[in-house]
């Protein structure tokens, strides 16, 4: 991973062929107390998913190769999924889980800030078993399920070396993000169209700055 200065980080994709290849390389533990870099690094996260108006952000999408993810699920968002619920920013540091599979697994419609060009249907854990460090160092356990824990699972991902590009099956539903987009929103009521088209509108704003 490189050494650019963290307030210059902008997001990978798997556009570019070399950092396609970064974005499979498992990340690196995070020792405590966490260094001056690192401290960076997570503000400058919570900062570009504030920006991003959520919902994850893995270290390794701003090419850094640290344990290290922030979730924000805003109000909005959570609204247009029947289980989900909003969730206030916040980091989790060396996370890593294990599926409850008595609760079942779903399929739902999943995006990513790395992969632009690829969208679909992706089968996730109901319920987790999720384990991690906060920013203190402090380690926690819990269950979690839901769409917190579909979000948690695609950015755990992340620093494993997993892209959702490796999750879709070829019978699974999936497409470019225009088709899934069309394909999504046809799922929504009236009233989700409308918070839909404008979180979209907002990004479409966020992407030209």
């Amino acid at each position: 991973m490189t050494t650019q200065p963290v307030h210059a980080l902008k997001i990978i994709t798997t556009d570019d062929p070399q950092h396609a290849k970064l974005l499979h390389v498992p990340a690196e533990k995070v020792h405590f107390p966490l260094s001056k870099a690192d401290v960076e690094l997570i503000d400058v996260m919570k900062q570009k998913l504030y920006a991003l108006k959520g919902v994850g952000l893995a270290a390794p999408q701003v090419n850094r190769s640290k344990q290290i993810i922030a979730i924000f699920i805003p109000e909005e968002s959570a609204m247009l999924r029947h289980y989900a619920k909003a969730y206030p920013m916040h980091i989790l540091i060396n996370p890593s889980y294990e599926g409850i599979e008595s609760a079942g697994i779903n399929s739902d419609f999943e995006a990513c800030y790395s992969v632009s060009n690829k969208m679909g249907k992706v089968s996730r854990y109901n319920q987790i078993m999720l384990h991690f460090n906060d920013e203190q160092g402090k380690k926690h356990s819990r269950i979690e399920k839901g769409f917190y824990a579909r979000v948690l699972q695609h950015e755990i991902d992340h620093i494993n070396g997993t892209l959702i590009i490796d999750r879709l099956t070829p019978d699974c539903i999936q497409g470019s993000m225009e088709e899934m987009m069309a394909l999504r929103r046809k799922e929504f009521t009236p009233q989700q169209r409308i918070i839909f088209d404008n979180l979209m509108k907002e990004k479409q704003i966020k992407s030209k700055e």
